[in-house]
């Protein structure tokens, strides 16, 4: 009997966890909906922070339980507070990462400190604490690209590929003539498994920048992949007059060797 329960007051806790999140998720409403690109900053912003409360709710959820499983002779009504106090401390954790957003934009010199603060972290691979900086700053200003950069780069670093596509995606539209971000970009996609899209970012980086070889290089290998034998010999071509030490040409013409299409 005591078991049911339990488990009814934890399918209770759990029910009364996902009406919060729904509740206050559709609150992050910091832009203008009359620019598309305030609109797609809102949906990115909307989907990383959807994330993050699932995370912190997930994590709350587990501690629920094995605080409901473990104590045999603990009350219900001790439980149930236990349970209770959990939930609104994943609410009010939800509502703090809003105030920024609500509060004001942030002067350049502390969102540059921010920015610094989540790339040190991102190396040191605390993705969490990483993701937070650059979240209040973007919250603050929905257009700082180099936020965005930031975070979609921790993504794919974290290998959080679908994240780090809408980010880099987002970023393309806001800047649509930074190969860096182009690339990038294009690196998602060949995670993704989507090699012509890949292609198609890796030629818009090269036309921009056509002698950057880290572009060239990519462009290289995706055309391999996708088949188009000349198209890989003539990029080749480029790669070594741009840069003739470097170590993968010579990976690059085997590779092409045994290409059997010819496109």
């Amino acid at each position: 009997m005591l078991t049911t329960v339990l488990l009814m007051l934890l399918f209770l806790a759990v029910i009364v966890l996902g009406f919060l999140v729904w509740k206050k998720l559709p609150q992050l409403r910091i832009v203008n909906p009359d620019s598309d690109k305030d609109v797609q900053a809102k949906k990115l912003k909307y989907e990383i922070m959807r994330q993050r409360v699932e995370r912190a709710g997930g994590k709350q959820i587990d501690k629920i339980s094995s605080g409901v499983i473990k104590p045999v002779g603990v009350g219900i009504q001790t439980i149930f507070r236990k349970m209770a106090g959990k939930l609104v401390a994943v609410e009010r954790r939800y509502q703090e990462k809003q105030k920024v957003g609500a509060g004001g934009k942030l002067d350049r010199e502390t969102a540059k400190r921010l920015i610094e603060e989540g790339k040190k972290l991102t190396d040191e691979e605390a993705w969490e604490r990483a993701e937070k900086k650059f979240i209040e700053v973007i919250s603050s200003d929905p257009k700082d690209s180099e936020a965005y950069e930031n975070l979609g780069r921790l993504y794919l670093m974290k290998k959080d590929f679908k994240l780090a596509q809408e980010t880099f995606a987002f970023l393309v539209k806001l800047n649509p003539k930074d190969a860096s971000v182009i690339a990038s970009l294009g690196e998602v996609e060949e995670k993704l498994g989507n090699i012509k899209k890949a292609q198609t970012q890796f030629k818009r980086a090269v036309k921009i920048s056509p002698k950057n070889p880290k572009y060239l290089d990519f462009l290289i290998s995706t055309t391999i992949e996708v088949g188009e034998k000349n198209e890989a010999m003539s990029t080749l071509d480029r790669l070594r007059r741009v840069n003739p030490e470097n170590k993968k040409i010579d990976i690059f013409e085997k590779r092409i060797s045994e290409m059997t299409v010819n496109k």
